[in-house]
């Protein structure tokens, strides 16, 4: 049951959040926008966003070649849509990073390279999101009026950040142990310690570094637009000059664990948001939940994957 608390809470907070939101929007507002979306359009919208993972999956094998691994990139895709299928029931995408640990592992024998790919890929990206972040602070400031935001975006990066510092800072670990042995965790230490000299290794690699880099922020504008297509589609009329100021900035909110992925953060954030720039509070929800719930069909295939992985187990047996 104490397992099940932290679920439980997060999924408590999503939900409440959500009741809370509808409660003071119009539904049918959200209903009558919905219609705008043509079977065609979200067609296109699906292998729109495809190809942005397809992308993320190309600097996800630019790390692994720094390590010596050359893993085929329609591998890498099925495993993030694994990843995407995991997160969905899960607080957040770290579940599903851990199953793409678990493929990669399966194919290259070597559980520390594997975890120190998808960490490199995530922190590559996330590299990215930060960026645009901090460049649309001051033009956020601009149209919010107020520090609230950029202030829960500071605390959020902070801790975020203080999360990686710990896999990848020998000094910070090195810290870190004698707490981590009180509470039962030598083992972890033990094994990022080899993640670590595995990251050390990947950051001598400029090139590929920098293509994962590059990489990242093609992938990041590319969904944007994306946002930016939905909305159109919606007839929402919001630039994609104000998403790139608004979207990275929550995206690093809504990485925070206190939520089933953002679920309700999400929603209450960009309608914070987007109210700034004169859009309904109706607006903002339905564009969030629109590209959230096509982001869960996208991930759909990622169930036949799971089917196939455990029936690939079973057989093992």
């Amino acid at each position: 049951m104490k397992d099940k608390l932290p679920i439980l809470f997060k999924a408590t907070v999503s939900f409440a959040i959500l009741a809370f939101i509808f409660t003071r929007i119009d539904l049918n507002q959200i209903a009558t926008r919905l219609q705008y979306l043509s079977l065609p359009f979200i067609i296109f919208a699906l292998l729109f966003y495809t190809g942005c993972q397809w992308l993320s999956c190309l600097r996800w094998q630019v790390v692994l070649k720094s390590a010596g691994y050359h893993i085929p990139i329609p591998y890498l895709l099925s495993s993030y849509f694994a990843g995407m299928f995991v997160s969905i029931f899960l607080p957040s995408s770290v579940g599903g990073d851990f199953y793409r640990v678990y493929r990669i592992t399966k194919v290259i024998d070597a559980p520390e390279t594997a975890f120190a790919s998808v960490f490199l890929e995530r922190f590559t990206g996330l590299a990215a999101v930060f960026a645009l972040a901090l460049v649309g602070i001051p033009p956020a400031l601009k149209i919010i009026g107020s520090w609230d935001i950029v202030l829960l975006f500071l605390v959020c990066a902070c801790v975020i950040w203080g999360g990686f510092l710990l896999i990848a800072s020998p000094l910070l670990l090195s810290w870190s142990r004698p707490w981590l042995k009180k509470i039962r965790l030598g083992g972890l230490c033990d094994r990022l310690d080899k993640v670590q000299l595995i990251v050390i290794q990947y950051l001598k690699h400029r090139q590929s570094l920098g293509l994962a880099i590059a990489l990242s922020f093609v992938v990041q504008l590319s969904i944007i637009f994306y946002q930016y297509l939905l909305a159109q589609q919606l007839k929402i009329p919001i630039s994609y000059l104000e998403l790139l100021v608004f979207t990275p900035i929550s995206i690093v909110v809504t990485l925070m664990p206190i939520s089933l992925g953002g679920l309700g953060i999400q929603e209450g954030l960009w309608a914070y948001l987007f109210t700034r720039i004169g859009l309904t509070a109706e607006q903002a929800v339905l564009l969030s939940l629109t590209f959230t719930i096509l982001g869960w069909v996208l991930a759909l295939p990622g169930a036949i994957i799971l089917l196939l992985d455990s029936q690939g187990l079973k057989n093992t047996k």
